[in-house]
């Protein structure tokens, strides 16, 4: 009796042991499976972010006929063309989504998300486009000396008041929500200003002589209720002295950058944004440029001379992201899919974050811009009398 307890107890021990190791296999296969799947997909990949291009094939071409003056930019992912007489947005396939007729002498243009703005120098109008190409006119009474545009179609402008100016807030139905005044003795002369994608907050960068001194101020205005019980929306400021700062952007709804000729400068935070990092640097900036993903990039002449190039690509935190150095005489550069897109009329060249030169060759037809698309490889190619959809092989 004793033995066949023995036996029973070694078989029911047996039998667990397969229940166990059958299910341990299974597990074992699945993850094997699973990290074969992730290791094909990481190693797919990695191909796809280093693969070199060598050249590139035309996947649709549009012919078109343009006015000489004519100027192209990448608008939310489409193109604008903008000249004297009017604006047009069309897509990679030459579909035009809107245009709009006009008469300025040397039209300036704000975009933000699927908005445009568009005004003259000294005009007192400016004219703004929603999605569908709706056509909103804002009379400002006042010469307009600059403005920008928030992504539902808020605008903000400098308006030119004398010996002083003003800085007003319009709707996108064009009518005033707020105006602040500046003096020299004041605040100080208004030269560039940037509202935050969501349109509440306002930056400006203003410049000024104090004790014979320059001193650049960079405010910020906040038009929500947390700033309703500040003096002039007020929020929070910051001086510079002995320097310019030309050029102010938000990158986000809580980044913003302040360019210097001596330094570049990041902020942070939605309702009171506060100094985050700052760079001084000895070297005369050459251009910048903006990234879709919140990015910033100044372009210097590079220590080692000559026709080198060196760019540097910073994120909102003002880490930076990249290094870049390159010959190419550039007349545009595009920060797109992780990617550096530099060219001219007739060459291009492109590098990863990793500094490696994805693409590096010559166009069939003389470029006035490439615009990027969703896809690494897949191009728009503009020039002044077609349209091209390209991809890199």
């Amino acid at each position: 009796m004793a033995d066949l307890e023995v036996v029973k107890s070694e078989s029911k021990e047996s039998f667990a042991q397969k229940v166990f190791r059958h299910r341990a296999g299974i597990v074992i296969r699945w993850v094997l499976a699973i990290a074969v799947v992730v290791g094909i997909v990481f190693w797919l990949k990695y191909q796809a972010d280093t693969k070199v291009y060598t050249g590139y094939e035309i996947l649709t071409k549009s012919l078109r006929s343009d006015a000489d003056n004519s100027k192209y930019m990448v608008y939310n992912h489409h193109i604008l063309k903008y000249s004297q007489d009017g604006a047009e947005a069309f897509d990679g396939t030459d579909s035009t989504i809107w245009n709009v007729t006009y008469e300025m002498q040397d039209p300036k243009v704000a975009t933000c998300g699927d908005y445009v703005a568009m005004g003259d120098e000294g005009a007192t109008e400016i004219i703004v486009m929603d999605p569908t190409g709706k056509q909103t006119s804002i009379r400002t009474k006042l010469p307009i000396l600059s403005f920008c545009v928030a992504r539902q179609g808020v605008v903000a402008a400098v308006l030119q008041d004398g010996s002083s100016s003003r800085i007003n807030l319009y709707d996108r139905e064009g009518n005033l929500l707020a105006g602040l005044k500046s003096t020299m003795g004041k605040s100080g002369y208004p030269i560039d200003l940037s509202l935050s994608p969501n349109g509440t907050i306002l930056a400006v960068s203003y410049v000024r002589m104090v004790k014979n001194e320059i001193r650049s101020s960079v405010a910020f205005y906040n038009f929500s209720d947390v700033g309703q019980n500040e003096i002039d929306h007020y929020v929070s400021g910051y001086d510079y002295d002995g320097t310019i700062i030309p050029r102010i952007r938000f990158l986000t709804d809580s980044a913003a950058v302040a360019i210097g000729d001596d330094r570049i400068v990041f902020y942070t935070g939605s309702q009171k944004p506060e100094l985050k990092t700052e760079i001084p640097f000895n070297k005369e900036i050459q251009s910048v440029f903006y990234g879709d993903d919140g990015t910033v990039a100044l372009v210097f002449r590079s220590e080692r001379g000559g026709s080198y190039y060196r760019i540097h690509l910073y994120d909102t935190d003002g880490e930076v992201l990249q290094e870049q150095e390159f010959t190419l005489d550039y007349t545009d550069i595009q920060i797109s899919n992780g990617l550096i897109i530099i060219y001219n009329d007739l060459l291009c060249q492109i590098f990863n974050r990793s500094g490696l030169s994805r693409f590096e060759g010559v166009f069939e037809d003389p470029v006035l811009l490439m615009a990027p698309t969703d896809s690494v490889s897949k191009y728009i190619l503009i020039n002044r009398n077609m349209t091209q959809r390209i991809q890199l092989d």
